[in-house]
């Protein structure tokens, strides 16, 4: 059985997704049974990011700091063919998160998982 895009998102059924341009939910689509979307970042229990470049990526994580380490999967989706390649480990790192897995979403987009670091 081949295993969805929603799936290799950890986006569980009957949980909440956000996304911060839902016009995007399409590529993330099947979707589990029950899954809804949700306005609030804080109440998701996965959030996907999509950034076009360093810049909105950047803007994003400011915009959400406080709520970053509260859905229990944080993507942070971004265009493999952009120019220049967008390296995500030293922006999110500014953010107190590292990355931890990867994924394809498609011939075009690709998403960073990232966590929150703890302290010490």
């Amino acid at each position: 059985m081949t295993t969805t895009i929603a799936e290799k998102l950890l986006i569980k059924s009957n949980s909440t997704v956000w996304l911060n341009e839902p016009s995007r939910l399409p590529l993330l689509t099947p979707m589990p049974e029950g899954v809804r979307e949700t306005g609030v970042l804080a109440t998701a229990g996965t959030a996907v990011l999509f950034v076009e470049d360093a810049a909105g990526a950047r803007e994003q994580l400011a915009e959400h700091r406080a709520d970053l380490g509260k859905p229990g999967a944080f993507w942070i989706a971004y265009q493999k063919d952009g120019a220049p390649a967008l390296d995500l480990s030293p922006i999110v790192a500014d953010y107190d998160m590292r990355a931890c897995d990867q994924v394809v979403i498609d011939e075009r987009w690709s998403a960073l998982r990232c966590e929150v670091t703890q302290p010490g």
